[in-house]
This record gives C-alpha cells, sequence and structure tokens, in this order.
C-alpha cells in the first residue's frame, strides 16, 4: 500500500513536469512567432513611411486663405476672454477739442520759448509686424536722419526757393534731384506721403498715407518735379491746391493766417505719421530780406491798421499832402523796376543762365541801389490807434496753435518726431546781428525743433547768385524810351 501511494505521487510529479515542460515550449513557439510577425510588421512600418511626403504634399495643396500684406498690418491683435463685456459710451472720456488744452500739459511760455518736451513720446501703432521692422525705414532728409514706419515730407514749393541768395533755381532743382534720393530709399512696406505748400496753398500727394511701392514713388516724384517749371508763374498753383482742413480748432490763430509750413505741418499732422520732415525757405508770411526777419501776419487786424493808418494821414492837410507825394513816386518807379528785372534776364539768357526770381517789383531796385521814397510817419503812433506790432502773432501764439493741432489728432499717442530743415545759399549765414535773434526765421526754427526735441540744420544750396547787370534809373528810362519808339 505504501508502495503504490509512492508511485502515485511519482506519476503526479512526472505528470506536473510534463505539463510544465510542454507549457514552456508552446510559450516559446508563440513568443517566436509572434517575434516574427512583429519583425514583418516592421518592415511594412518602414514602408508606409516612405509614403508620408506624399501625405504632406496633399495636405499642401489645401485651399488657403490670404490678404494683402498692407490689410494684415492695419488690423489690430486678436484677443480672447472669457467674458464679454461692453462699455456705455457715456464711460468713454476723450476730452473735446476746447477742453483737451486744459486737460493737456500745456507748455509754459517763458521769454520768447518753452519747454515743449514732454517725457514720453513714444507713438504705439497697431502694426502687425512692428516688432520686426519690417515696414520701418531709415530717412535721410537732407543729412536730418529719423527711422519710421509712416513718414510724411513736407516740402516749400514757393517762389522763395527760388530767390538769388539761397542759390536761385540751380538750388531748388538740387533739392528736387535729392528728394528723388530720399523717396527711392523708402522700403516698400513704408507708408509715406508728401505735402508741397506756398503761402495758403497746400497740395497733397495722396489724400491719405500709402504704401512705397515702386509705381508710388515714380508718381510722386513725376508729380513733385512738374512744378516750377514755368518760373513766369513760379510757386504752386490754385489748380494743384487740394487740402482743406478736416476740422476746426480752438487755437490763437486764425484759419486763414495759417499759412506757409504751418499749414503744410497742420495737413502732415492729420495723417498721424510717425516721423515728419519739413524743408521751408522762411518762417512766416512776411519776411524782410535784409534782416531775415520773419512773422505770421494777421490779415484782418492787418487791414485795420492800414485803414486806420490812411485816415491818420489823410485826416491833416500837411499830412495827405506827403502821403500823395509818396504814392506818386513810388507809383513811378514801378515800370522802371520791370525794366530792370527785363534785362537782367534776358542778359541771363544770353549767357545760358537761369532766370531772376523776386519777391516784389521792389527788390531790384534795392539790389541796384535805386534810392525808394521814404513813406511817411506819424509823429506820434498813438494817435494813429494802433501799433503796428497788434498785426503780427507772437511766437508764444504760433507755438501754442501748432501744439494744440497735435495733440487733437494724435491725443494719447503723444507727439511725433518733427525735423525742420531750412534752405541757406552755400557760404550765405544763417545768423543775422542786426536784428534780435528769435525773430529771424533760422533762430525760431532752431528753438521749435529744441522744444519738439526734434533736429534743425541747414540745407546748403548753391552760390548767392548776383546780378549780371547794374542798371540805374536813367539805364531803365533809356531803354523804356526807345522801345517805345520802335513801336512808333
Amino acid at each position: 500500500m505504501e508502495v503504490q501511494k509512492k508511485k502515485k505521487r511519482i506519476v503526479n510529479s512526472s505528470a506536473v513536469l510534463l505539463s510544465i515542460g510542454l507549457h514552456v515550449l508552446f510559450i516559446l513557439l508563440a513568443g517566436g512567432m509572434v517575434a516574427l510577425k512583429f519583425y514583418k510588421k516592421r518592415g511594412a512600418g518602414f514602408q508606409v513611411e516612405e509614403e508620408k511626403p506624399k501625405l504632406e504634399r496633399r495636405k499642401l495643396q489645401m485651399p488657403v486663405k490670404t490678404e494683402p500684406f498692407i490689410e494684415q498690418m492695419s488690423k489690430p491683435k486678436a484677443r480672447t476672454t472669457t467674458r464679454i463685456t461692453a462699455n456705455a459710451p457715456q464711460m468713454i472720456n476723450i476730452p473735446e477739442q476746447g477742453e483737451y488744452v486744459k486737460m493737456a500739459p500745456m507748455p509754459t511760455f517763458k521769454g520768447g520759448y518753452t519747454n515743449f518736451v514732454q517725457m514720453d513720446r513714444t507713438i504705439e501703432f497697431n502694426a502687425k509686424y512692428r516688432d520686426v521692422s519690417f515696414g520701418i525705414s531709415s530717412v535721410d532728409f537732407f543729412g536730418t536722419r529719423g527711422k519710421a514706419e509712416k513718414v510724411v515730407v513736407v516740402v516749400d514749393a514757393s517762389k522763395s526757393m527760388l530767390y538769388d541768395e539761397r542759390g536761385g533755381v540751380d538750388s531748388y532743382e538740387m533739392v528736387q534731384a535729392d528728394l528723388r534720393e530720399v523717396i527711392g530709399n523708402m522700403r516698400s512696406a513704408t507708408l509715406f506721403n508728401m505735402v508741397l505748400f506756398d503761402e495758403d496753398r497746400v497740395a497733397l500727394f495722396n489724400p491719405g498715407m500709402l504704401p512705397a511701392t515702386p509705381s508710388a514713388k515714380t508718381n510722386v516724384l513725376a508729380w513733385v518735379g512738374g512744378i516750377n517749371t514755368n518760373l513766369a508763374q513760379a510757386g504752386l498753383d490754385g489748380q494743384r491746391a487740394n487740402y482743406t482742413p478736416s476740422r476746426q480748432y480752438d487755437i490763437p490763430m486764425s484759419t486763414t493766417d495759417i499759412t506757409g509750413w504751418l499749414k503744410g505741418l497742420q495737413a502732415a499732422l492729420e495723417m498721424k505719421p510717425e516721423i515728419i520732415f519739413v524743408l521751408s525757405a522762411d518762417w512766416g508770411n512776411v519776411t524782410s530780406p535784409i534782416y531775415g526777419i520773419s512773422y505770421f501776419l494777421k490779415k484782418e487786424m492787418f487791414e485795420r491798421y492800414q485803414q486806420k493808418r490812411l485816415e491818420y494821414f489823410l485826416s491833416d492837410d500837411s499830412f495827405k499832402e506827403d502821403w500823395e507825394e509818396y504814392l506818386a513816386e513810388f507809383t513811378e518807379l514801378q515800370p522802371v523796376a520791370l525794366k530792370m528785372l527785363e534785362l537782367e534776364n534776358q542778359a541771363r539768357r544770353d549767357v545760358d543762365m537761369q532766370p531772376k526770381v523776386v519777391r516784389d517789383w521792389d527788390e531790384i531796385l534795392i539790389q541796384n541801389d535805386v534810392e525808394l521814397p521814404p513813406p511817411p510817419l506819424a509823429k506820434d503812433q498813438q494817435e494813429v490807434g494802433m501799433m503796428p506790432v497788434e498785426a503780427r502773432y507772437s511766437l508764444d501764439e504760433v507755438l501754442e496753435s501748432l501744439f494744440v493741432i497735435g495733440m487733437n489728432n494724435y491725443r494719447q499717442l503723444g507727439f511725433p518726431i518733427l525735423n525742420f530743415v531750412m534752405l541757406q545759399a552755400d557760404g550765405g549765414s544763417g545768423n543775422s546781428a542786426e536784428a534780435a535773434s528769435m525773430m529771424t526765421s533760422n533762430a525760431k526754427f532752431r528753438n521749435l525743433a529744441r522744444m519738439v526735441d526734434g533736429r534743425f540744420r541747414y540745407l546748403k544750396g548753391k552760390p548767392m547768385v548776383d546780378n549780371l547787370l547794374s542798371l540805374s534809373v536813367d539805364d531803365a528810362l533809356e531803354a523804356i524810351e526807345n522801345e517805345k519808339a520802335e513801336e512808333m
């Protein structure tokens, strides 16, 4: 019995070992098959990976929505939020024109100049590619440099740019040649515009800013190149003037008295560029050719002063006689001056020189040392009832007007960079020791540039042009008489 039990345990143990051995053998066979299948599938997977580029090419053929680059630049960046909010209109605090002057840090006027500079003048624009400087151009405007994405160039197109003391027509042609280089070097993504001014006439190349594409550059250079080609009618003609202010401003200056560079700058400020370059020959609309004194005239007040002055002279018989004698002598000199100008230009044409351009007909009389009749003066200016200085805008009034126009257009953007360039003949002097420094054009531009943290410099043109002829009144009268005799 005992032996049978032992045999039974041995058989059971052998069965267990046999079962374990069979399971191990089955696992090894199954593992080998799985490994073989895995190896084969891996090879098939390798072939699929070779076809992946075909899938990527099919993805690239899917339609993609595109938009012009300039439209992308002008769109503000999208923002996401978990809540939708809205502000009631009455909660938006945008100061009105009259109130803004009180809220803005107005300049303090001391001694003819101001502390116009603001601490933070950085202008933020919604330009998509601004961080990589895609549309920023480095502009060298006659030696005054600046970098910006939105640029406006303001250029004097009046006959003041053609005067002999500034180098004549040759200097103006040099300006046009330099403008071609300034515009030509702008990047295509830069937004720009050009403004021309001549007294109260202002012309815009385009109603708004436009990209500096090759076609736009070609068109603007052809446009500015057509100015002052006919020197018989020098300046900006009325047909080209196309600017009217976009709004009314609460400023010390009358709208009709804003002329010259100030009106051209107003047009530029309304386009909100980052940087503005201004090229001018004078500060105001009245300039003394001898001393360089320049100021803006209050036209209505000046007419009133002239009327009061005339009434004063005509109220007394002795003054009336002096006034009528002065007018008669002055009128007799007008044909003499016109004949002098004709003879001078004829002499210049004979030697292939550009013609002479004058401010007024009496200018050539002064250059030929002809003594003009002195105007009668009031014994007591107080009796006239008005002082001449009342017909002029002070420097403070001009600066305050400029500041308010700028801040009304830019508001929270800050103030743009303003750079000023003044045309001067090569070898000419920018200072006049005979006049008060704050009255000269160059002194005013220099101080204004300092106040707005901008730059001022002279543009050296061609050398001053001297008259070829030295004529007397008798020479001109003789030429007039000979002309009348030939006509008979």
